[in-house]
């Protein structure tokens, strides 16, 4: 969990709330596209840090590029974190968020590394196939690492299946070491 006890108390409420209301499920999802967004995009980030910009202007953009694709739930808590002055904080506040969804089910959370996005209709047949491997619930993390140039990394309750083709080219390369 975090260490921060700021992080921690955001964390915890909005994850009883999200509970109470029974969109955890809903609510995972919005967050991981949220912090997809956050991460990916220097521009976001810059734009809440400015300190030259009101909240109101803040909370009005976030509506603006979140307000359809996000439950009015997730809005609420963006606007609060702007309102505190807290934005920095969000990226923290939604990965302990995670982490106590994941301790309140059996649920899974699978990080799914590739070189380019996944197409969306990749994604449930992939949680589908770790769920029946893992005999749990499987909720799919996202991510884009060009570095691993092809194939796909999945890490997921502390294995790592690597099937990316850098991997597959370093093996290659200590098989030829070997050899010689």
């Amino acid at each position: 969990m975090a260490s921060d006890p700021v992080v921690q108390s955001y964390a915890e409420a909005f994850f009883h709330v999200a509970r109470a209301e029974n969109a955890l499920d809903r609510v995972e999802e919005e967050l991981t596209r949220l912090k997809i967004s956050l991460e990916s995009s220097a521009e976001i980030k810059e734009f809440l840090s400015n300190l030259q910009i009101s909240p109101e202007g803040k909370k009005s953009a976030m509506l603006q590029i979140f307000g359809g694709k996000v439950s009015p739930l997730t809005l609420n808590l963006i606007n609060l974190v702007i309102d505190q002055d807290r934005q920095r904080k969000l990226p923290n506040i939604i990965e302990t968020f995670f982490a106590l969804a994941q301790e309140s089910r059996e649920k899974v959370t699978a990080e799914v590394i590739t070189s380019v996005p996944l197409p969306e209709d990749l994604l449930e047949p992939l949680a589908k196939a770790l769920s029946r491997a893992s005999k749990k619930h499987v909720f799919l993390k996202p991510m884009v690492d060009e570095s691993i140039l092809g194939g796909v990394i999945v890490k997921m309750e502390n294995k790592i299946i690597d099937g990316s083709l850098k991997h597959r080219l370093e093996e290659m390369k200590q098989e030829m070491v070997k050899t010689y």
